[in-house]
């Protein structure tokens, strides 16, 4: 996860050093505040705390505004415009190396933030959870720690997060997820590329696009999909079940270590099947009646066959975990 490392450090770099050219407003420790920006036209919103909520909303006015309160260690609050940037970031005290470990025991920010629905919206923190919606435009969330909801945004959206639930409502376009520790369940549409990779935690998504791409270390794998063209699914434990149509000349790809792989495809669907278990297992096919073999020594077993004109390829493969496949 070389890129939530890269989060992390980029995060605590911009908490500890202050730029020199910043107009930085000063502001109190638990001040409430009111102030707007006129924005221009497609700006980009860069959002950047250390601790709290945040509250981001999608409007229809040409302005930024911000609303809420400060938290108890904040230093400085800068809300500007830099070029085509709306900048709108909270500075805390420090004291000592040890600074960013202890933000979770203090009060943070309160913020609530309207922006032109137009707006590209950019929103890094290390302990917040966050909730953005109605943008039009894009959305990218890189966070430490929160939970982190997302609805009603129509272009594209980007999420990495080490430790917290995220959850998305009704998006569309290209959807990038990657998370350590915490469930996902997301609501998809559109024909963009769609890519979940997660340590810990279920994932849980219904999508309409056609190439989807899912990488698990340990949880649970739910996915209701609609006419694929490509699916790869690599996990090492845990449980996945998956609906789709399989288009002509689709592909799916799917490996694990162990748990359970069950996929179901739409009535007689059309692909090349190539089935294997290497060290145990077992592989139950409710497509055909082609059954799977074994060999005279050892654990392994495999199946493979031709279902209609075999158009699409199916492979699936696991070391000791189980593998259904089923017709809708």
């Amino acid at each position: 996860m070389t890129t939530i490392r890269k989060t992390l450090a980029s995060v605590l770099f911009h908490g500890v050093l202050i730029s020199s050219s910043l107009l930085a407003v000063s502001a109190h420790a638990g001040e409430k505040i009111d102030r707007m920006l006129d924005a221009p036209n497609n700006a980009k919103i860069d959002i950047e705390h250390v601790n709290g909520d945040a509250e981001i909303r999608g409007w229809d006015k040409p302005q930024v505004q911000v609303t809420g309160e400060l938290g108890e260690n904040t230093e400085e609050f800068i809300f500007e415009q830099r070029g085509n940037v709306i900048v709108i970031h909270v500075e805390v005290e420090r004291s000592g190396m040890d600074w960013w470990k202890n933000k979770s025991k203090v009060k943070g920010d309160d913020l609530v933030i309207f922006v032109p629905k137009t707006s590209d919206v950019n929103y890094t923190a290390v302990n917040a959870d966050v909730e953005i919606s109605d943008i039009t435009q894009g959305v990218n969330v890189e966070v430490v720690n929160g939970d982190v909801l997302i609805s009603d945004v129509a272009d594209r959206v980007k999420v990495e997060s080490v430790n917290g639930d995220i959850t998305l409502k009704n998006v569309k376009g290209r959807l990038d997820i990657e998370t350590v520790n915490g469930d996902v369940e997301a609501a998809h549409s559109g024909q963009e590329d769609v890519s979940f990779v997660a340590v810990n935690g279920d994932l849980k998504l219904a999508s309409t696009s056609p190439d989807v791409t899912v990488e698990t270390v340990n949880g649970g794998i739910d996915l209701k999909l609609e006419k694929i063209d490509s699916l790869s699914v690599t996990t090492v434990n845990g449980t996945t079940n998956a609906r789709m149509y399989l288009n002509k000349n689709g592909r799916l790809n799917a490996n694990s270590v162990g748990g359970e792989l069950h996929f179901s495809f739409q009535p007689e669907v059309a692909a090349q099947f190539d089935i294997e278990t290497h060290a145990g297992g077992k592989i139950t096919n409710n497509v055909s009646s082609d059954e799977a073999k074994k060999p005279k020594y050892g654990p392994s077993s495999w199946l493979r066959f031709i279902n209609n004109d075999g158009s699409a390829n199916v492979d699936i493969s696991t070391v000791n975990g189980r593998i259904t496949i089923d017709a809708q």
